[in-house]
């Protein structure tokens, strides 16, 4: 089934001309083809922040819609095997996680680099078909801007309407590279607990755990108080699970926003900015043990 919406999620930046590039040569491929920058602002590398951002965009879309991901990242283990490859056999196409994808996913189409974020933003076990995308002939010109030769012509054909399997070679999950990520939990034997993390921090400065409100829920049990304990922030607050940033002056705020993740923020301020670069290792405990409603 065609779809004419493509989007496009990168960390190109936009004081750059490679989004122009891009996009011309996908108007000259399809000219009706419909382009959402999602954002080109992405920090340089950050396939964590991108797959935050993929996971709680991509199904807003019609089915069918291509999505686009282009954030270049390698990891320290891989870089070794990268650099020892080229000094011995001179090509790298062998190696796994330089491969570039092609995947059908809950109805939608992606096309990205087989460098970790895949596993990050979607179930592997639920892509429904996927394949290897090789580099277009006619774009030899563009080897450090990979989207090109990678993502055009494929792109192209999906939006006309072609199979996935016509755009590339069958590709084995199994090979799909995995990165780990911290998970919200229950602590043993604390069922009045969940430890989460930071994921994300928005440009408002909000900090986004990966407490999902399903987990929160189940452990609420309908209770609306808790308290936030934070050692890096230095947080021991009682607070009211809210539903709009102006409801309450309390700090912090912490409610849910349209990704169904919890969120810690303040009032006109950055929460964020507190983080001072550890974003990661931010952990927060959410305890309902003292607050009986």
């Amino acid at each position: 089934m065609r779809s004419n919406i493509i989007t496009l999620t990168t960390d190109w930046g936009d004081t750059d001309n490679y989004a122009a590039i891009f996009k011309a040569y996908m108007y000259r491929e399809i000219p009706d083809v419909r382009i959402v920058d999602v954002t080109h602002r992405i920090r340089k590398h950050a396939i964590a922040d991108t797959a935050f951002l993929i996971k709680t965009m991509y199904h807003y879309y019609p089915k069918n819609s291509i999505h686009i991901i282009d954030v270049n990242h390698i990891s320290m283990s891989n870089a070794s095997i990268y650099r020892n490859e080229l000094k011995t056999n001179k090509s790298t196409q062998d190696l796994s996680f330089t491969h570039h994808l092609a995947f059908c996913y809950d109805g939608h189409y992606f096309l990205c680099a087989n460098n970790g974020i895949i596993a990050l933003f979607c179930d592997i076990d639920r892509i429904e078909e996927i394949v290897k995308i090789s580099p277009s002939e006619d774009s030899t010109n563009f080897n450090t801007f990979k989207a090109i030769p990678y993502f055009v012509k494929p792109a192209s054909s999906l939006a006309r309407g072609a199979k996935l399997g016509t755009i590339g070679e069958a590709y084995n999950p199994e090979l799909i590279e995995l990165l780990k990520t911290p998970v919200a939990y229950i602590p043993p034997q604390k069922e009045n607990q969940i430890i989460c993390m930071a994921q994300y921090i928005d440009s408002f400065g909000n900090i986004i755990t990966n407490l999902h409100r399903d987990l929160f829920e189940h452990v609420a049990k309908g209770r609306t108080t808790f308290t936030v304990l934070s050692q890096m922030l230095n947080i021991k607050q009682k607070c009211r699970l809210l539903n709009d940033y102006n409801e309450s002056n309390q700090n912090p705020l912490v409610l849910f926003g349209h990704h169904n993740y919890l969120e810690l923020s303040t009032s006109y301020t950055s929460m964020g900015d507190l983080l001072k670069g550890g974003l990661m290792k931010m952990q927060f405990i959410i305890d309902f043990s003292d607050n009986n409603e």
